[in-house]
């Protein structure tokens, strides 16, 4: 009987084989997504496959979710790759940092006439070098946009630099203006009403204003996509867990701001808490957009605007001005790094971070969009060396340039020299030139309203001489008027009464006479004698 049993045991084994052979071709001809859909085989079907077949077939499968969709989440993502780890992840953002920067300089030295264009828009030395140390800064922007362009497996990244529609949009500009002008502004208020800084009207020239504007927005939004965007999509891309690219790029960003100068403890831990804030707003709005004018809004404010210190940097040309002998440390100023060095400012950024957190937790609100989940899919991490390869050529090259440059100048110091100073005379007579051109108009203009005011007040005091005088021959007229008015009556009554004596004196005389007459007559008769 054990015989008859081995023997139809031995038959079913042998039809296995027989039963499955008709769908054998279904794994080659199903996709990849039904692939990684497809259940693991149960225990039962395990132990039907041939010997020798399940360790191929284990390693040759790939590796699906289970029926319950719960897909077993590592540490480390699958569309990532070893250029994404957070060293080398830092040290190409800062190849991407530098890489602008010389760019900057070799098109400034032979296609972009900055500094010419800048004096023919400005025509202020001083406001011009300041500028040009804000705009040079686009050349991170050039470097950015062609390594995205370049590799394909950064693309995604473009969905996360230009307009998206619910995070990059008008409203997120004004969100972040009013963001980084209301930290900046705040202190700033708080800092004049404690008395630790006092600020005085100093002019606004609207070209200089909106031109400063868009340079140091050229400023800000560099450092951002390097940091917040090129970066922290790196991180994304290779670390499931979205703290470590909120605090590595945060600790980057800190890093790039240890060489400025004044640089204070309070004032790098204020930029640290500032890349942690504009990390957050990235991870749970997707709003780019936002923390590049946040930062604008906050180093205008604070420089342009205020005149106060940003980074330890005091602009050539600010709205306000600040009376630096009369400052002193405060609770939000610090007389080195300005409005960042201050504890005041540190507590409300902190503020900021844990107020987006606790709203995060009560709302259950989630990141806004992972822009890696395509790739994870399509586990399509597996060229990111190039860009490694093609950055580090990059920063060797300028490596080489800086090493070539420093021995051409150890070489040829002595002409270097010469021609340094004179450079610097060249200069220097060309500023006693403007300097004294300048003072030459300012004396014309000086001139000119002198004489204006001249003219102005010769006017005036001829018009109260003339109105004076006027006012006199008028009193002298009315008093003769009054004068004439006054001797008529009298006049009229002296004629009466003379032509009233006159009368009376006539009257009197010709009685006078015919008396006399009557009197004569009777005695001799004069008439008669006289004849």
């Amino acid at each position: 009987m054990e015989t008859d049993k081995e023997i139809v045991n031995e038959m079913d084994m042998q039809e296995v084989p027989a039963q499955d052979t008709p769908v054998e071709p279904e794994p080659v001809v199903a996709s990849e997504e039904a692939m990684q859909s497809a259940p693991e085989p149960s225990m039962a079907e395990s132990l039907e496959e041939p010997a020798g077949t399940s360790d191929i077939s284990a390693a040759a499968a790939p590796v699906t979710p289970p029926e319950d969709g719960k897909e077993k989440k590592t540490f480390l993502r699958a569309c990532g790759s070893w250029t994404d780890i957070f060293p080398i992840a830092a040290m190409l953002s800062i190849i991407v940092t530098y890489s602008g920067a010389l760019a900057s300089m070799i098109l400034d030295a032979t296609v972009i006439p900055a500094r010419q264009i800048g004096m023919s828009l400005l025509g202020d030395a001083d406001s011009v070098e300041f500028l040009i140390q804000y705009f040079e800064f686009y050349g991170i922007w050039l470097v950015f946009m062609l390594v995205i362009l370049l590799f394909k497996d950064n693309w995604p990244m473009w969905k996360a630099y230009l307009y998206n529609g619910h995070g990059n949009n008008l409203k997120s500009i004004f969100a972040g203006i009013l963001l980084g002008f209301g930290i900046n502004g705040f202190c700033v208020l708080m800092s004049s009403i404690r008395g630790d800084i006092k600020l005085s009207f100093n002019g606004f020239n609207p070209l200089l204003f909106f031109v400063f504007l868009f340079c140091v927005m050229i400023q800000s939004g560099a450092e951002e996509i390097v940091d917040r965007c090129y970066l922290y999509q790196k991180l994304r891309r290779r670390y499931r867990w979205p703290a470590i690219a909120v605090l590595v790029n945060a600790a980057v960003f800190m890093a790039m701001h240890m060489g400025n100068p004044g640089v204070t403890k309070l004032g790098l831990l204020q930029v640290f808490l500032i890349g942690i804030l504009f990390s957050l707003i990235v991870y749970y709005w997707d709003s780019l957009w936002t923390v590049i004018w946040a930062h604008t809004a906050w180093n205008f404010s604070q420089s342009i605007v205020f005149g106060l210190p940003n980074s330890g940097i005091v602009s050539k040309y600010s709205v306000f001005k600040l009376d630096a002998a009369s400052a002193r440390d405060g609770i939000f100023y610090n007389t080195s790094f300005g409005i960042e060095g201050s504890i005041g400012a540190n507590a409300i950024i902190g503020a900021a971070i844990v107020v987006i957190l606790i709203y995060a937790l009560v709302t259950k609100r989630g990141e806004k969009m992972d822009h890696w989940k395509e790739m994870e899919k399509r586990d399509a991490g597996k060229n990111h060396i190039w860009e490694a390869v093609v950055l580090t050529i990059i920063m060797i090259a300028a490596v080489a340039a800086v090493g070539f440059g420093a021995w051409y100048a150890n070489e040829h110091r002595e002409e270097l020299q010469q021609y340094y100073n004179e450079q610097l005379q060249d200069a220097e007579q060309q500023d006693t030139q403007d300097a004294a051109q300048q003072n030459v108009q300012d004396a014309q203009q000086q001139n000119a309203q002198d004489a204006a005011q001249q003219n102005v007040q010769d006017a005036q005091q001829q018009n109260a001489q003339d109105a004076a005088q006027q006012n006199v021959q008028d009193a002298q007229g009315a008093q003769q008027q009054e004068q004439t008015e006054v001797q008529t009556p009298a006049d009229t009554t002296d004629a009466a009464a003379d032509t009233n004596a006159a009368g009376a004196a006539d009257a009197a005389s010709d009685t006078n006479a015919a008396g006399a007459a009557d009197q004569s007559v009777p005695a001799d008769n004069p008439t008669s004698e006289a004849r």
